[in-house]
């Protein structure tokens, strides 16, 4: 048990380090999974929506990284009945106006989310975090970038997603997984 806690560990902060790396160009295979991760989400924050839509939603920080998280409609205007996907949380239009105006947008603390970038190594690295509340993000995907990996990942993504759904807010994910195993 220890040893794979190490492992854990040692593996998260490898990640960090190639992450804070950062590339001057991000490899054509980078864009081509955050394409493919946009393009099943498919709500994108700020976009227009129909007015009871509740969900996941998208949205870039930066030209190398995603943010997945829950997201609901909200009104624009009372004459035109327009609707547009923000933050599930009461200031979530706001948010979603900012990100439109080109602002830097973070995800709200009282929302668990999904961290998707990229590592410098010798092959370019895919990595899927979960944040939630004030912890650290803890890495839950990595894999080479270059050997395709969507399916691998769009698996992790669907299984991080659950967790957020079924995990009562008075847990942490770490005690919510403990609690799955027993």
């Amino acid at each position: 048990m220890i040893h794979l806690k190490l492992l854990e560990i040692e593996s998260e902060l490898r990640a960090k380090e190639q992450v804070e790396a950062g590339f001057v160009d991000l490899p054509l295979e980078c864009y081509w999974l955050i394409e493919y991760v946009e393009r099943e989400i498919g709500i994108r924050l700020g976009s227009e929506v129909f007015s009871k839509w509740r969900g996941w939603l998208y949205y870039r920080r930066g030209s190398d990284s995603l943010i997945i998280c829950r997201g609901r409609a909200f009104s624009t205007g009372v004459i035109f009945g327009k609707f547009r996907a923000g933050f599930d949380v009461d200031y979530g239009l706001d948010a979603a106006t900012e990100y439109e105006r080109g602002f830097d947008v973070t995800p709200p603390q009282d929302l668990d989310h999904l961290l998707l970038n990229f590592g410098n190594s010798a092959n370019p690295m895919v990595y899927l975090w979960y944040g939630e509340n004030l912890e650290p993000y803890r890495l839950i995907f990595e894999a080479d970038a270059t050997q395709g990996p969507h399916q691998e990942l769009s698996d992790a993504i669907v299984e991080a997603l659950r967790w957020t759904l079924l995990r009562p807010k008075d847990q942490s994910l770490h005690e919510f997984l403990d609690s799955q195993k027993r």
